[in-house]
């Protein structure tokens, strides 16, 4: 790019201040200098308000919801006051790596790219073990993300204000769903821009059980992807087979079985991985399966051995919603 465009770093957040500290400063620290931080507090009880309010960085931005709005509508907030070319987005108990921008940024200088992500490590606090994810996807891929969320959470990517602006502001992210708006957004975006990705990671993204999100309640999930299913019902029937019709229950069962998996309910986990299994006589659900009755943390570690050995992928980290 000839100048360096602005880019808005949205970071939702509700009473995480120690784990705060930590996101901001992460994007602080970007090689990338051009960038706002938009810290948009969801009626924070602890001192995060005062926190934020002193630091001297000029390019912090502080803003506190009138009322509690939950993190997709504070992101919806921050796209709206945000004043950057790009939007970029951060949940307040993860971190960026000093060059997240600087790898991303340059890419948009091809004009038909709207969207760019990149690998996650994945670091699972409780059992102390991390693995990157593998990006898969890239170029037009509508109907790819029809059939899975290849681009994962929102923590990764880096959109053209622009294509966000083209969808209307009642309609950045879905607030009817309970979980995996993102996935929703993502579809819609991709139906109008191409996609890139980097191929190493950029972000970490914590897994700790002993903090409240939406991620931690499977059922959220359950109801979304019934409202995913219903809000695209005409456009899979018309854009694809019934073999990928098929691939698609059967990502949306693993999904399911590893979200279940990543809260230690392996009794719920296995009945997803199963029910996998029977739709795609899939190994890696089958394996899944067996491995549930070991334990959460062999699974987990399965994934990272299935993707890099296998080649059969991972599935992206999700969004670490609170509440």
């Amino acid at each position: 790019m000839s100048d360096p465009k602005l880019v808005s770093v949205i970071i939702p957040t509700f009473n995480r201040r120690a784990l705060l500290e930590q996101a901001i400063q992460s994007v602080l620290n970007q090689t990338y200098i051009n960038i706002e931080v938009m810290i948009i507090d969801d009626c924070s009880t602890d001192d995060t308000a005062s926190y934020v309010q002193s630091i001297s960085d000029t390019r912090v931005r502080y803003f506190r919801n009138e009322q509690t709005l939950f993190a997709p509508e504070s992101r919806n907030v921050g796209i709206l006051k945000a004043e950057g070319d790009f939007i970029a987005f951060l949940d307040d108990d993860d971190k960026w790596l000093p060059t997240k921008l600087e790898r991303q940024i340059p890419l948009f200088d091809d004009e038909a790219i709207g969207l760019v992500y990149s690998s996650i490590t994945l670091f699972y606090e409780d059992y102390n073990f991390s693995y990157n994810t593998t990006p898969q996807m890239e170029g037009a891929i509508y109907k790819d993300m029809l059939i899975k969320n290849y681009i994962g959470g929102t923590v990764s990517v880096v959109v053209r204000k622009e294509h966000l602006n083209s969808l209307g502001s009642q309609t950045f992210f879905d607030l009817d769903f309970p979980a995996r708006e993102e996935y929703d957004l993502w579809i819609r975006l991709s139906r109008i821009c191409q996609v890139k990705f980097v191929s190493e990671p950029l972000v970490v993204a914590y897994y700790r059980n002993n903090i409240s999100r939406i991620s931690s309640d499977v059922s959220n999930y359950e109801r979304a992807i019934t409202l995913l299913n219903s809000k695209y019902a005409e456009i899979i029937t018309r854009n694809l087979t019934e073999a990928e019709i098929q691939t698609r229950i059967f990502n949306q069962n693993f999904f399911l079985g590893s979200q279940s998996i990543k809260i230690g309910n392996p009794k719920l986990a296995r009945k997803y991985y199963f029910r996998a299994f029977m739709g795609k006589k899939s190994p890696k659900a089958l394996v899944s399966f067996i491995l549930s009755f070991f334990g959460a943390k062999i699974v987990i570690m399965s994934k990272y051995y299935f993707d890099k050995y296998l080649g059969v992928g991972v599935a992206h980290a999700p969004s670490n919603t609170q509440r």
